[in-house]
C-alpha cells in the first residue's frame, strides 16, 4: 500500500514514521527545506494544560512518545520537562485558567493553581505586580530542529523517500478516487495522499477538489543574547499572548501567540517587537536591556476542529492538519489517529 504525505513538518513525519513501522510504503513531499514551515519556526513549548478533552489526551500522549522515539530512533530531542506555567493578568482571565484547572486534574494532569508570589520560587526576578495569579503543571520545552531531524532520520532508515524540495503540482483523482501525486514534473502513484500541509494545506486541497477553509494564523518570535541559565519552566501569560522560555545555550527565546492573516506572510516587524519586549520586561525585569540576535515569523493553519484528521469524499484523500498553535504538542499521537484512518479505510 503507497501513501503519499504532502508536508515534511512534525506531523508529516511523524505520520510517515508510524506508517513505515506499519509496513507501508511511504514517500514525503517538502516543498522546501525540512524546517521551512511552523515545524521549524515555534518556540517548542510542550504542555497537556490545554482547555480540551481531545487535545489533553493528545497531548499526554504525545509527550510520552517524545520519550520512546528518541530511543527508537537513537536521537535526542533536548526535550526539558521543567514545567510550564500559565499566568493570567485580570480576574476573567484567571477564571479561565480555574477552569481549565479542574479540566485538567479531571483527566490525570499534574497541575495546580499557584499565587503570584510562588511564581517567585520558579522565576526569582519575577514580577508578582504584573499578573493576578496562574496555574503550574507538568511540561516544559522540546527543540523542534532536533524532532524534525530525528523524524527525518528515522523515517529513512524504514525507507520512507524524504523529498525535500520536490513541490507537489497536481493531486491526480480519477473518478472520485486519488491515484496519485504529481510533483516537479513525475508521477508518483498512492493509495493515499496525506494533506499535512499545515498552512498550505487549503492549497493542497484545492488540488483535490476540496474547499477546507482553514485560517492561516502568522506568529513572530525572536531570540536575545545568552544569559546564565536561570529561566527553567516555559512560561506563557494568556492575557497578552506573550510567552518565553530560556535554551539551554542561555538565550530567552519568546513570541506572542498569533492571529489571523489572509495570506501566508512570514516578514517580521517592529510592531511585534516593540509588544513583545515591553511585556516580557513587565514579567521579568532582569530581561531589560537584552540585545535580540534574532527575529522570524512563521505561519501555521487552525480548523474547525483541532486537530483535523479525516477523511474527505474524495477516496483515499485524508486530512491531516488544522493543529493550530499545538503542533509539537500533539502531533506525535495524532500522527497514530491518521494511521488507524488510513488502516481502516
Amino acid at each position: 500500500m503507497k501513501v503519499a504525505i504532502i508536508g515534511g513538518g512534525i506531523v508529516g513525519l511523524a505520520t510517515a514514521y508510524n506508517l513505515a513501522k506499519e509496513g507501508f510504503d511511504v514517500i514525503v513531499f517538502e516543498k522546501k527545506y525540512l524546517l521551512y514551515g511552523a515545524s521549524g519556526r515555534n518556540s517548542g513549548g510542550i504542555t497537556a494544560m490545554l482547555n480540551d478533552e481531545r487535545l489533553i489526551d493528545l497531548a499526554k500522549k504525545s509527550m510520552k512518545i517524545y520519550d520512546d522515539v528518541q530511543s527508537e530512533i537513537g536521537f535526542n530531542f533536548l526535550f526539558r520537562k521543567d514545567g510550564y506555567i500559565k499566568v493570567a493578568s485580570n480576574e476573567d482571565d484567571l477564571k479561565k485558567l480555574k477552569d481549565e484547572l479542574n479540566l485538567q486534574r479531571k483527566l490525570g494532569v499534574r497541575v495546580k493553581q499557584i499565587d503570584a508570589n510562588e511564581i517567585k520560587d520558579f522565576i526569582p526576578d519575577f514580577n508578582v505586580d504584573a499578573i493576578v495569579g496562574g496555574i503550574y503543571g507538568e511540561g516544559g520545552v522540546i527543540f523542534p530542529w532536533p524532532v524534525i531531524w530525528g523524524y527525518a532520520k528515522g523515517c529513512r532508515e524504514l525507507g520512507v523517500d524524504v523529498r525535500d524540495y520536490t513541490t507537489v503540482e497536481e493531486i491526480v483523482v480519477k473518478n472520485n478516487t486519488v491515484e496519485g501525486v504529481k510533483a516537479n514534473g513525475e508521477f508518483f502513484k498512492a493509495d493515499f495522499v496525506v494533506n499535512a500541509a499545515g498552512a498550505w494545506s487549503n492549497e493542497i486541497s484545492k488540488m483535490a477538489g476540496i474547499e477546507l477553509n482553514n485560517k492561516i494564523i502568522k506568529e513572530e518570535i525572536c531570540v536575545t543574547e545568552s544569559l546564565k541559565p536561570y529561566l527553567d519552566p516555559y512560561l506563557l501569560d494568556v492575557t497578552t499572548g506573550v510567552y518565553l522560555s530560556q535554551s539551554m545555550r542561555g538565550e530567552i527565546v519568546g513570541g506572542i501567540v498569533g492571529s489571523e492573516v489572509e495570506a501566508i506572510d512570514i516578514k517580521s516587524s517592529l510592531d511585534f517587537l516593540v509588544k513583545y519586549a515591553k511585556r516580557a520586561v513587565e514579567l521579568i525585569p532582569k530581561l531589560k536591556g537584552l540585545c535580540i540576535l534574532r527575529q522570524w515569523a512563521g505561519v501555521y493553519d487552525e480548523g474547525k476542529e483541532i486537530p483535523n484528521i479525516s477523511t474527505t469524499n474524495i477516496r483515499g484523500f485524508i486530512q491531516a492538519n488544522g493543529f493550530g498553535k499545538f503542533g509539537m504538542c500533539l502531533a506525535p499521537a495524532a500522527a497514530l489517529e491518521v494511521v488507524k484512518l488510513i488502516k481502516k479505510h
